[in-house]
């Protein structure tokens, strides 16, 4: 790998640095992840480098800001945790790249406000995209993903069916409403499955709770795949 550290300044060291710099990922992350994590690494860097140049003020970069990011960095490649990426968690929602989609309709159902289904869209961005970049980096542990999705569906499978036991076949629109919206509530605020132990990015469950959502997997209103059927078939017949 051809670092972007070489790109800081002329030191006839640069190399012998990289060259370091790398031994020690190895030694911290192990082989297999040493590149992921000095690209982390990096990008920590030139961020700051970045705030120092439009921050006159700013302190400059020392090297025990450098042990720090790199303790954390070294942290969150643990085999309890998985690493968090800054531009990843700072995406915004894209509504109109994603209303059709079926987690979105889903929210329709349950009548949830437009801020909420903003915040949703962005939670479902953030965590699908974190979640490939996990795989394409081979940072998860095979069939991990199918498992933490496991846990989550039958974590709402208990509460989904109490749900339409309590409610019954003859309840009111209103009435499903409402309980759904609990439902939903559950998963966003109190459901606490963490893909790996010390990972508690609330991004990770609340957008993974909305992929198995789009994927007819979960739902909120009782009646949530006869709905979502008869809202978006016709849309997808008209389009065929």
């Amino acid at each position: 790998m051809v670092s972007k550290i070489q790109v800081i300044g002329d030191a006839p060291d640069v190399v012998a640095v990289e060259q370091k710099l790398r031994q020690t990922a190895v030694t911290a992350v192990g082989r297999e992840h040493a590149t992921s994590f000095l690209i982390r690494l990096e990008g920590w860097f030139f961020r700051r480098a970045i705030q120092q140049l439009l921050a006159v003020s700013l302190d400059a970069i020392t090297g025990l800001d450098f042990d720090a990011a790199f303790s954390d960095l070294r942290n969150q490649f643990g085999r309890a945790n998985l690493p968090i990426d800054e531009d990843i968690a700072e995406m915004q929602a894209d509504l109109a790249k994603y209303a059709r989609q079926p987690f979105v309709q889903q929210l329709e159902l349950i009548e949830l406000g437009s801020n909420r289904v903003n915040k949703a869209v962005r939670d479902y961005m953030r965590a699908f995209s974190q979640r490939s970049r996990w795989l394409n980096e081979n940072l998860l542990l095979p069939k991990e993903i199918s498992r933490y999705e496991r846990r989550l569906t039958e974590e709402w499978e208990d509460l989904f069916d109490e749900m339409v036991d309590t409610l019954g076949a003859e309840a009111a629109e209103v009435e499903k409403v409402a309980a759904a919206r609990n439902l939903y509530r559950w998963a966003m605020t109190e459901a606490q499955r963490r893909i790996r132990p010390e990972c508690d990015e609330p991004f990770v469950a609340k957008g993974s709770f909305h992929i198995l959502a789009d994927e007819y997997k979960i739902g909120w209103h009782m009646d949530f795949v006869a709905r979502l059927m008869a809202v978006l078939e016709p849309a997808e017949t008209t389009s065929a």
